[in-house]
């Protein structure tokens, strides 16, 4: 597998998408050589708490809506796929904290998708996070919500990577570079989008501006906690929370009135927790139109799209790099890829027109 004699890959990005995308393409059978400007770590799969979260992101974001049953479709390829990476994943579930009207229609929501869901009591709440304001006496609970550490997944994907013979370079190649390669080529770009020259089905991402808190903190939540303006969690030996959602912004900059309204709601959940020794980590994510990535074909013969996460990539990455390596091996890509087929946007009959690179 990955021998010399394989048939060769280009991935382009490092993140989420790109690494599981170039390590299902080398457990097919390919030579794979992911190019990325930035290193696992500091992309924006980084800088994320690493959520498979089908059942609140369902109800607490609108563009998952109506996507439910793709989203855990996802989720439930994460066991195999955590289990090949030897990385923990935590599926002891989630919780919401909030005011009871919210709640109630939470609970509502949830349990009108099929989605199994339980109250917490005062006493249960205080073993996950003791510094609960006292006013919250209830909480709801799913077991359908699961978390995996994303540097320590990012870092396994990338040493599997290698182990099958795959090769990681630092650098960036231009849309010439890509169009003169051999073989397939794979862009995972987030919301870079330079080599729409290449892929035109770059140009309908827009970027999304995100920005989470950590804090050193020997106590952590022991579980994913929601609320209505914020989560919290515990993540690399500290309180992981977050997050901005500042749609058009493509800017890497700490901003410091989005972080003042965090950390007002993380305040009104966990009174206790000084306002300094905070780290501020930004990122920039990528959306399509519908909120869903674009995985699969390009309009571009020989090139193929990861790309356009939101905020699930964590989430979605199994079913992109599922959907992206049946579409390059020409194998039948599954129920789900008609609703991230790329061509879902085009105009006319369904594709881009062709443009010469």
């Amino acid at each position: 597998m990955g021998g010399s004699g394989a048939a060769s890959v280009i991935v382009v990005g490092a993140g989420v998408f790109g690494l599981a995308t170039g390590l299902a393409l080398a457990e097919a059978g390919f030579r794979v050589r992911l190019v990325a400007e930035t290193v696992p770590g500091r992309t924006a799969s980084g800088v994320a708490a690493g959520m498979l979260a089908p059942a609140f992101e369902s109800v607490l974001d609108r563009p998952a809506t109506d996507s439910l049953r793709l989203l855990c479709a996802s989720r439930d390829l994460w066991p195999g796929l955590a289990g090949r990476l030897g990385v923990a994943l935590d599926r002891s579930g989630a919780a919401a904290v909030g005011p009871d009207a919210w709640l109630q229609d939470l609970q509502a929501q949830l349990e009108a998708l099929g989605l199994e869901v339980r109250d917490a009591g005062r006493d249960e709440m205080q073993t996950w996070t003791p510094g609960l304001a006292p006013r919250f006496r209830r909480a709801l609970v799913t077991p359908e919500d699961w978390r995996i550490e994303p540097q320590d997944a990012l870092a396994a994907m990338a040493s599997r990577l290698k182990d099958l013979g795959g090769t990681m370079e630092a650098g960036a190649l231009s849309d010439r570079n890509l169009a003169d390669s051999p073989g397939p080529v794979v862009l995972a770009t987030g919301a870079d989008r330079r080599l729409s020259a290449l892929a035109p089905e770059l140009a309908l991402l827009s970027p999304i501006k995100g920005q989470i808190l950590w804090r050193a903190d020997p106590a952590p939540p022991s579980r994913v906690i929601r609320t209505p303006g914020a989560y919290l969690l515990g993540s690399g030996g500290g309180l992981l929370a977050g997050a901005t959602m500042e749609a058009g912004r493509a800017d890497l900059a700490a901003d410091l009135k989005a972080q003042a309204s965090l950390r007002g709601a993380l305040a009104g959940v966990i009174p206790g927790l000084p306002p300094e020794g905070w780290e501020t980590r930004v990122g920039v994510r990528a959306a399509s139109p519908d909120g869903l990535p674009l995985a699969g074909a390009s309009v571009r013969p020989g090139v193929f799209l990861a790309v356009g996460a939101r905020r699930n990539g964590w989430l979605l990455a199994p079913l992109v790099a599922e959907i992206v390596t049946a579409a390059v091996t020409g194998e039948d890509r599954g129920r789900w890829a008609p609703r991230l087929d790329p061509a879902r946007f085009a105009p006319g009959q369904g594709r881009f027109r062709h443009e010469r690179v």
